[in-house]
């Protein structure tokens, strides 16, 4: 064909390239369909139109095309800060009419506190605990009514705090699920306690230093709170409200907007806990200092989360926001050849949890339960028993140990049975020095797992470490017959914050989900058991911590079980990105297809 017609046929596509080669993201496999398209288009025009100008052109596109491929994430903190200046305000904007709704909630709560407290004195009682209404009452006599902010050294009086309130920002935003119920509850929890918390100190003529003490932390942490509320009910109107959407489509759609504004609250949270344990604690600070430092917090509050989603809106229509409205359904195949964000990588963990839901969660439950018998066959839930040997290290680690071992052969076998015929050949199971490797890196992962910890934050550190680079390297050695530069490869250190970042988000599943059974079904089954069974008091020892360990125990392994496949998941990404196999294979087919380029040569 003529070049002129050429160039006709293929300019809009040409055109469409550059367009998406000056946007800063850029999706992996369109770009990666893009360099095809190009090389190919290149390959044509070098054979019959070698010393014209589109040679030139088309070799600059796929030039630039190749080093946007192998371009790495040193643009890491550019997208960070991208997304806390320009996408959480455009997503508040959005969501501003949850937000007012959070905001009178948590008014009207604490509104409803005061008046509570003012009517029956011993309302602060019921809300507080008379220990803490005790010690209070204690430190206002001594002289220093905020003793209790000086009590703990700061470093750890602050990563306390800052664990606690990124916990109930989690279960505020998540509760969100059972039609924002949840959600509302916590709101109007948390406002009648700050109400009765700062009316105590009225009541006893304090309002003045309490307000220049408590506030200095709380503008933030109050604020951060009443935002996570906006997104819980972001989360139930999805499916309430869904509009021209299914409803699974609209619950997707706005799940995915409330976990993009917690994850946006989490540095709010860790300034405001710094605060409380480093600042607070002064309270002999000159009112007008503490007053001005209060004054700065609120100015940021309403300029970050009222005016500047404003102006954001005003400047750029939300409509061009790029958060995907919906999720690949259940059933579509998983890839194993693309180049996945964090973010993709957890999705494609559930939708193969989801596939295989019954298998996994029935062999975590099976675990738990064998657990349990084993625990009671060998006596370690008798009341005789103490609590470090009835739950700590004691035998009991081990026995849960080799389930984390069965557990995480299960996982890795059911990714590769998610793999393609054609594909899952070329990655068998690990044989040779390998295995002995992998079995002790799992063997090793598995007693750290099987080590009873009941901290929170020590469950979270250990799925931050054991989901991210450890389940790497687990799936490293178990598929394929790789070479150990390739292994390795996958574990480089650029690697780690994204690991890491999976790893503490299923971290947070895990710690919701241990919090839903140990508040409401595992008080219900006790109940059930006591009533079915007339007890003495140790059969009710045993009766509680045996549902105890079965649901801490479910929690883990469901846990495990997430952890190995998101490493798996992660592994190939990883490979991608560094072998780029897949794509050198289909460069390697440009031109091998018959093409019908057009019927006459000129």
């Amino acid at each position: 064909m003529r070049e002129t017609t050429f160039i006709r046929q293929n300019q809009e596509k040409w055109a469409e390239y550059e367009h998406l080669l000056r946007q800063s993201h850029i999706d992996p496999d369109r770009l990666r369909e893009m360099f095809v398209h190009v090389t190919d288009d290149l390959a044509y025009a070098r054979t019959f139109y070698p010393t014209r100008t589109v040679r030139y052109y088309l070799n600059g596109l796929a030039q630039r095309i190749f080093h946007r491929l192998h371009y790495r994430r040193q643009w890491l903190w550019s997208r960070m800060f991208a997304f806390w200046t320009d996408r959480l305000p455009l997503l508040l904007w959005e969501s501003r009419w949850a937000l007012l709704l959070s905001f009178a909630i948590f008014v009207a709560s604490a509104a409803v506190g005061v008046v509570s407290s003012r009517v029956d004195p011993d309302f602060a009682r019921y809300i507080l605990g008379d220990s803490y209404v005790e010690m209070t009452l204690e430190n206002i006599e001594a002289g220093d009514p905020m003793a209790v902010y000086k009590e703990e050294p700061p470093l750890g009086m602050a990563i306390g705090i800052a664990a606690n309130n990124v916990f109930v920002a989690l279960q505020t935003t998540l509760s969100g699920v059972l039609s924002a119920i949840g959600t509302v509850f916590i709101l109007v929890r948390n406002g009648i306690m700050v109400g009765v918390f700062q009316y105590f100190f009225i009541e006893r003529g304090l309002f003045w230093p309490s307000f220049l003490t408590i506030w200095i932390h709380g503008t933030l942490e109050i604020s951060a709170i009443i935002v996570a509320g906006a997104a819980g009910l972001v989360m139930g109107a999805g499916p309430l409200f869904p509009g021209t959407y299914a409803r699974r489509q609209a619950f997707q759609r706005a799940a995915r907007r409330a976990v993009y504004i917690f994850l946006g609250l989490i540095p709010l949270f860790l300034l405001a806990a710094f605060f409380e344990g480093f600042l607070t604690r002064y309270t002999d600070t000159p009112a007008a200092l503490r007053l001005a430092f209060i004054g700065a917090s609120l100015v940021f509050v309403l300029g970050y989360f009222v005016y500047l989603p404003w102006r954001k809106a005003q400047q750029r229509p939300f409509d061009r926001f790029d958060v995907p409205d919906t999720l690949p359904p259940v059933s579509e195949a998983i890839s194993f050849v693309a180049i996945k964000s964090s973010g993709a990588v957890l999705v494609d963990v559930f939708r193969l949890f989801s596939r295989r839901f019954w298998l996994l969660v029935g062999s975590g439950a099976t675990a738990a339960v064998l657990l349990v018998g084993s625990a009671l066959w060998a006596g370690w839930l008798s009341s005789e028993a103490e609590g470090a040997e009835r739950f700590n290290f004691s035998p009991l680690a081990y026995v849960k140990a080799m389930f984390f071992v069965g557990l995480a052969l299960l996982s890795l076998e059911e990714v590769r049975r998610a793999m393609p015929a054609d594909h899952r050949a070329a990655f068998a199971p690990v044989r040779g020095m390998p295995l002995v490797v992998f079995g002790v890196l799992l063997a090793g992962a598995a007693v750290v797992m099987g080590a009873w910890q009941q901290s929170t934050v020590g469950l979270v550190l250990r799925m931050a470490i054991l989901g991210g680079i450890c389940s790497v390297g687990l799936a490293a050695l178990y598929f394929g017959r790789h070479a150990w530069s390739v292994r390795w490869r996958v574990l480089a250190p650029h690697y780690w914050p994204s690991l890491a970042l999976i790893g503490i988000s299923l971290a947070f599943f895990a710690v919701l989900l241990g919090w839903f059974f140990n508040s409401l079904l595992a008080d219900m089954i006790v109940e059930f058991f006591r009533w079915l069974v007339p007890a003495t008091l140790d059969a009710q020892y045993t009766y509680n911590d045996g549902i105890a360990l079965f649901f801490r125990s479910l929690v883990l392994y469901l846990s495990w079980e997430w952890m190995i496949i998101a490493g798996a998941l992660c592994f190939f990404s990883h490979r991608e990105r560094e072998e780029a196999a897949h794509l050198y294979q289909q460069i390697a087919r440009v031109g091998s297809q018959k093409r019908l380029r057009g019927l006459t040569r000129e």
